[in-house]
């Protein structure tokens, strides 16, 4: 239902900034809704794969320790991660829904190139 709602969406991009209504720029707007959606799946599974865990453990701690008013309530080491507040289904949505929408485009790119 949400694949027929974003080519729905691909649609309306064609429709409002296509010069011209042909296949070819319908394959473009496809391939705008499409890499929206693949780059964002990319950007959380980045995320996901603890790469910035390091980095905002080091800065939690650095401004802990050198912070002139420190606050002791602060619980800076028991603070989530950003690893650990993606969910696995939200990142597979937006990467699902990337390829699906690809996938279309590459379709689409072979009948434009065939016929």
């Amino acid at each position: 239902m949400v694949l027929f709602i974003n080519v729905t969406i691909a649609g309306i991009v064609f429709w409002l900034k296509a010069p011209v209504y042909n296949l070819f720029h319908f394959i473009n707007s496809v391939f705008y809704v499409g890499s929206f959606y693949f780059f964002i799946g990319l950007v959380l599974l980045v995320i996901r794969g603890k790469f910035f865990d390091g980095i905002t453990y080091s800065f939690r701690r650095f401004i802990h320790k050198s912070s002139k008013n420190p606050d002791y309530l602060d619980d800076w080491e028991d603070k989530p991660l950003p690893s650990e507040k993606i969910h696995a289904e939200f990142m597979k949505f937006f990467l699902f829904q990337g390829a699906m929408l690809m996938a279309i485009m590459v379709f689409l790119l072979l009948a434009y190139y065939t016929f």
